[in-house]
Parts: structure tokens; C-alpha cells; sequence
């Protein structure tokens, strides 16, 4: 009887300690059987629905690694937290685009050997989460990840960090021509009340206004175009406000 005990026991002892998810694919950044509950690629955790926005918590990536002009969600969320502290990477507000540019990686070096991580690289590893996450504590601030944020590099990106650009008048002959970017900038702005005309994609003086609107609003440089960390700040509005547009393309 004993025995039998013991044995049904270990038997449980080993279930326990086999992780309760399958292999899993991640729709954020398409990574293929993830076994851990985030994904290593970008952070996302296991379970998220594409199409509905959450907050991503404090991500874990394990002994993943992120380098110069890679883009991801868990770069935006150490930039996000780099202008939680009030004291690290302010000034930048363009730059919070989920890019691993020069600046947050000037920025993370400083707040590590302030931490007493001296010599950091500047990259993006779980050390940087990890310290971040001690120092703010009750004051880390939200990412948001999920449905229309997915495709917010493509809108501005084409996919590549690199290849970076800005939603901007699209002028041909004097006339603004239709673009997804401005259809979408359009959405948002007009969901938040800054925008009143017809959802038309065309950039023009109208447009322009809205955009130079919001950015004065939320603490942005006031300029003529729309940048990914300001295309990211209206979606942050919009779901914040529980305002999200169901027309955006």
C-alpha cells in the first residue's frame, strides 16, 4: 500500500512539472512551437487573441537577444518603461517605436551601470526587463499588443525596421492621392475627436491639422507627418479611451 502511494506520488510529482501548454505558434511574430508561456521572438504571451488588444505585462524572453534596428514589441515595451522612470530616455517621444535605434541604446546603457550593470551593451536582453521592471515596480507602465497592433509595422514599415517611414501628405500635382497610412491616421484621429471629415485616405490640409492637433495634445513635436511612436500613442488613445475604430484598414 505504501509503495502504491509513493508511486502515484512521483506520478503527479512529474505531471506537475510538465508545462500545461502544447507547442504553440505565435501570431504576433509567427515563431513556430514556442513550449515556454511567452514567445522568444517578441515576447507575446502565450494565449493572446490577434484580434484583441491586451496589456503584455513584463515580458520574458529567456536568453533571447536584441540587437540594433531590431523591432519587436519587447523593444517598445523597454522604451515604454525607459520613460516611465523620469529619468532615462526623455525627449524621445518619436523615437518610441519599438526600434532598437542609437538612442535607446544609449539610454539602456545608462540605466544599467546606474543599476550596477556595468559595460552593458545597450541591447535588448532580460537583464534590461528585469531591472526595469524592479526599479518602476507599481509603476511600470502598460504596452498594449494585439489586434490592430500587429500590423502597425507593416502600415509603417513594409516590414523593416530599416525601411522605416512617415505617414505623410501624398501630394501629385497639387492633389492628395488615397494611401492606406492616411485612411488609417484618419480612423484613429476621428475616433478620438480630432478629426470630423470623410474617412477618404487623402492626406491633405485637414488631415494635417488633426495630426498637428493630437500632437500638441499628447506632448508630441509638432510636425506635418506621423511618425510610428505617434501612430502608436492614437492607437494607445483609442484603446485607452475604449474608443477603437472598427474601420481602420
Amino acid at each position: 500500500m505504501k509503495k502504491t502511494i509513493a508511486f502515484v506520488f512521483a506520478v503527479l510529482l512529474a505531471l506537475l512539472q510538465v508545462p500545461a501548454f502544447a507547442a504553440w505558434n505565435c501570431p504576433n511574430c509567427g515563431m513556430t512551437d514556442n513550449t515556454g508561456n511567452f514567445c522568444p521572438g517578441c515576447g507575446v504571451r502565450n494565449g493572446y487573441r490577434a484580434n484583441e488588444p491586451y496589456d503584455m505585462g513584463v515580458p520574458y524572453i529567456g536568453s533571447a537577444v536584441y540587437t540594433r534596428d531590431q523591432m519587436n514589441m519587447t523593444v517598445l515595451w523597454v522604451q515604454t518603461q525607459l520613460k516611465a522612470t523620469g529619468v532615462y530616455y526623455q525627449g524621445y517621444a518619436w523615437d518610441v517605436t519599438g526600434n532598437l535605434g542609437n538612442e535607446t541604446q544609449k539610454e539602456i546603457r545608462a540605466f544599467m551601470n546606474d543599476r550596477g550593470y556595468y559595460g552593458h551593451t545597450g541591447n535588448v536582453d532580460q537583464r534590461v526587463i528585469d531591472a526595469l521592471a524592479e526599479y518602476l515596480d507599481g509603476r511600470i507602465a502598460p504596452v498594449y499588443v494585439g489586434g490592430y497592433y500587429d500590423r502597425m509595422n507593416t502600415i509603417m514599415t513594409g516590414g523593416s525596421a530599416g525601411g522605416m517611414t512617415k505617414i505623410m501628405s501624398n501630394l501629385r500635382d497639387g492633389i492628395p492621392h488615397v494611401t492606406t497610412g492616411a485612411r488609417w491616421v484618419q480612423c484613429c484621429l476621428s475616433a478620438l475627436g480630432f478629426y470630423n471629415s470623410g474617412i477618404d485616405g487623402k492626406y491633405g490640409e485637414g488631415t494635417e491639422n488633426a495630426v498637428k492637433a493630437f500632437q500638441r495634445a499628447y506632448g508630441f513635436q509638432e510636425r506635418d507627418y506621423v511618425t510610428l511612436g505617434v501612430a502608436r500613442a492614437m492607437l494607445e488613445a483609442c484603446y485607452c479611451s475604449g474608443r477603437i475604430p472598427a474601420n481602420l484598414p
